[in-house]
């Protein structure tokens, strides 16, 4: 009797979402692919691993020993690993980076040329996608590190703060909407959300962090906007608020590289939400190799420059 690494991944993730269809989701693959590997996993082992109870799954007494003394070689392994890429300090090897679309427009060319100047024969894997996807691909050790805001769905990773950043609310200058709003003694913009119920707003998906924080803004302001957009095109929002359809939020970053100058008014807004985290996370700090605690120090000096101010909380 055989066994591989991936049939003990394969029945953990089993175990630990109580799901065929979850399980498979977390592995990133269909759940008729995973429901076939584990019948033939359980013909080859010659013995039943599991039970299926309605939706749910309940491992037998052989696939709970199974779990668990794999979960002990899965660990094995990945010390293994550490250690080995612990020592390969020539700067060869493989990283495997997760950026979601939106912030890896800052991220990329900001953290990665220096990288690469430093480490030219390190191989880069760059993931894109959105937020929770790329929490998962780390979860799942598919990934080394993410960068992301921090979420407010829970994230089982460890994680240190890059940087800070505001969301802000985009206004254009030529529009009736832009009388509401006030400038402070240094020339910047600030709106009370409360003052927008009837702006029409061109807001990002559900699905986008951005879009997320700028649905929780609007209900702590106690809105129901009137949503003439939805897009996941974070420069077309801004074009779009500058020509004077509608407003939009969008983060200081984005209105930096985007913004020609005059053409709108970039409102800092009074709740405390607009103040985004940006972190970086990874399943375990001992655990990442001699290139991933690289990136982690590059990235540190990268976005301490001004684009991504540590303003505190």
């Amino acid at each position: 009797m055989e066994l591989e690494f991936k049939d003990i991944e394969y029945l953990c993730a089993v175990e630990q979402q109580r799901s065929i269809t979850k399980a498979a989701q977390s592995l990133f693959i269909t759940q008729p692919t995973l429901s076939q590997y584990l019948k033939h996993l359980q013909e080859r082992l010659d013995m039943v691993l599991f039970h299926v109870e309605g939706r749910k799954i309940r491992l037998t007494p052989e696939g709970e020993v199974l779990v668990r003394e794999g979960k002990k070689l899965l660990h094995q392994r990945e010390e293994m690993m550490a250690a080995m890429n612990s020592v390969n300090e020539t700067g060869c090897g493989l990283l495997r980076l997760a950026v979601p679309v939106g912030r890896g427009s800052h991220i990329i060319p900001t953290c990665i040329p220096p990288f690469h100047w430093r480490f030219p024969k390190a191989e880069i894997r760059l993931t894109e996608g959105h937020s929770k996807e790329l929490v998962n691909q780390v979860q799942a050790g598919a990934c080394d590190l993410v960068i992301i805001n921090k979420p407010s769905f829970p994230i089982h990773l460890e994680y240190e703060t890059l940087g800070y950043e505001k969301m802000m609310l985009v206004v254009g200058s030529d529009t009736p909407w832009a009388d509401h709003v006030r400038y402070d003694r240094d020339g910047q913009a600030h709106i009370g959300l409360e003052r927008c119920a009837d702006m029409p707003f061109v807001l990002h998906l559900p699905s986008q962090h951005t879009g997320q924080i700028e649905r929780q803004l609007l209900h702590n302001a106690g809105i129901k906007p009137k949503v003439i957009l939805e897009t996941q095109n974070l420069e077309a929002s801004y074009r779009l608020a500058a020509c004077g359809y509608g407003v939009t939020f969008l983060s200081e970053y984005h209105i930096n590289r985007l913004t020609t100058g005059g053409e709108t008014c970039n409102c800092v807004l009074d709740d405390p939400l607009s103040q985004m985290e940006i972190i970086i996370g990874y399943r375990r700090k001992e655990d990442l190799s001699f290139l991933a605690r690289e990136f982690l120090n590059t990235a540190r000096q990268a976005l301490a420059r001004p684009g991504l101010r540590d303003q505190g909380v």
